[in-house]
């Protein structure tokens, strides 16, 4: 097999960007899963993109935001479609500068980049809504995921918004719902033409999935109580805590 047919199999393997975390920046090391499906959204068949959302599993480093510095995560996911194992770089705003969590990053892979910003309240237990807003360029591929002649090959680019909550405590679930909406670069090489045809066609899509997330060194205050312990109750007045 040529080499060139080498990699369009390992691109039409490739997932669509999907941010695993939450705006808030988690100290120490995370570990996670990610998995969904998506729906097209064309009522022709022609504009059919076949985009699948991140599937795969990885680790993240974060150090938290204070009052003065900014918080930073850098994350790794290895992919099922492995050209699209990814690199994700997020720098979360100084916690005294708004009164919500927000940050901006990029996810960076052999199949696709995704600049992206993140906006939410995060309560202390780590579960709350954020919203996440990406525009993703994606590499070229074989449309329908096949290697058929004549050859056709799709370029996406879109936006990607999403919305997205997380449940509390250090073993947390993502549910995210996110939009694909955009256009895409289809380059026909039929042997009994000259040249490559080349037309625009829309993308129009919903992926919808989940992320599984632990926290090896949750910050303190984000774990439930144990079942049956008494509540703290603060010490009188003058003595110390």
């Amino acid at each position: 097999m040529r080499f060139s047919a080498i990699v369009l199999l390992a691109s039409a393997a490739a997932c669509a960007p999907v941010v695993t975390h939450s705006p808030r920046v988690e100290p120490g090391v995370t570990l996670y899963g990610t998995m969904g499906g998506s729906r097209s959204l064309c009522s022709q068949e022609a504009c059919d993109t076949d985009l699948v959302p991140q599937m795969g599993g990885g680790a993240r480093y974060g150090r938290v935001a204070t009052d003065s510095t900014p918080g930073f995560s850098v994350g790794f996911t290895y992919s099922a479609g492995f050209i699209s194992s990814e690199v994700d770089l997020y720098v979360q705003a100084p916690a005294s500068q708004l009164d919500l969590d927000a940050g901006a990053g990029v996810l960076a892979a052999g199949s696709h980049v995704m600049p992206y910003v993140q906006l939410g309240r995060m309560r202390p237990d780590g579960s709350g809504w954020y919203t996440t807003q990406g525009f993703a360029w994606m590499a070229e591929r074989a449309i329908g995921w096949t290697l058929d002649d004549p050859l056709v090959q799709v370029t996406p680019r879109y936006w990607a918004p999403a919305i997205a909550y997380r449940t509390r405590g250090r073993y947390g679930v993502h549910v995210y719902a996110s939009g694909a909406l955009g256009s895409a670069r289809v380059t026909t090489h039929d042997p009994d033409e000259s040249a490559p045809r080349t037309e625009r066609q829309p993308v129009r899509a919903v992926l919808m999935g989940v992320v599984f997330d632990v926290q090896t060194d949750p910050p303190p205050g984000s774990l439930p109580p144990a079942r049956g312990a008494a509540p703290a109750v603060p010490p009188p007045p003058g003595q110390p805590r």
